[in-house]
């Protein structure tokens, strides 16, 4: 019989392992890819220089391409919502989004001394499978380890996915949670007896997180 894990460590996905600023880049440029084949009136590099503006100053990157999109006298031809479906659901470029060096050999170190990981993730299936597909984390991580809130149906704010990573190592003695967000990455986890991990965040995150 197999010898339960001493610890158990879970990781959230966007600004924790990989910047989610690199999905954004991806998705503009794939966009800007589409865009252009439809309306080669409309540059992708224009596409692209004003969605990246708008990340640098955080605005809506969606609100700068429909105002391109104006200027180019486009807004009747161009479906937005259409668009925001192909932004979400595109595989990210793998020369774009990846996890940093570093990173990936925290995950290789962990994995050389079996320590199970574990991926805790809000999101939407499609788009967080892809990302994870194309940064090749399934590597890193058992299929079913990874907790997706749209397939659980359960978010960060319920600790439902923590509890069911503590049954089945349930013979752990410490489970560890690195995350990106105090607001709810470390609620229930804190909770639930679980030692948590801020991440330092990278530049451009979502939530800029704490020093430790």
């Amino acid at each position: 019989m197999r010898k339960p894990p001493s610890k158990v460590v879970a990781f959230d996905l966007d600004d924790t392992l990989i910047p989610e600023v690199l999905f954004l880049k991806s998705g503009i440029r794939h966009i800007a890819s589409f865009l252009n084949k439809l309306y080669p009136e409309l540059p992708s590099q224009r596409i692209i220089g004003c969605m990246d503006a708008a990340l640098v100053t955080r605005s809506n990157h969606y609100s700068a391409l429909e105002s391109l999109i104006k200027e180019y006298r486009l807004s009747d031809s161009v479906d937005m919502k259409k668009i925001v479906t192909k932004f979400r659901s595109h595989m990210p470029d793998p020369s774009i989004y990846h996890a940093a060096p570093f990173i990936s050999g925290i995950l290789n170190d962990l994995k050389q001394k079996d320590i199970p990981l574990a991926l805790i993730t809000d999101g939407r299936s499609l788009t967080q499978r892809n990302k994870i597909q194309a940064a090749g984390l399934y590597s890193f991580f058992d299929n079913s380890d990874i907790l997706i809130s749209e397939e659980t149906g359960h978010d960060k704010f319920d600790p439902d996915n923590f509890l069911f990573i503590m049954k089945k190592y349930a013979g752990a003695k410490e489970f560890h949670y690195v995350g990106d967000n105090p607001r709810k990455d470390f609620l229930h986890p804190s909770r639930l007896g679980w030692k948590t991990h801020l991440a330092h965040p990278f530049p451009l995150a979502i939530h800029q997180g704490m020093p430790r």
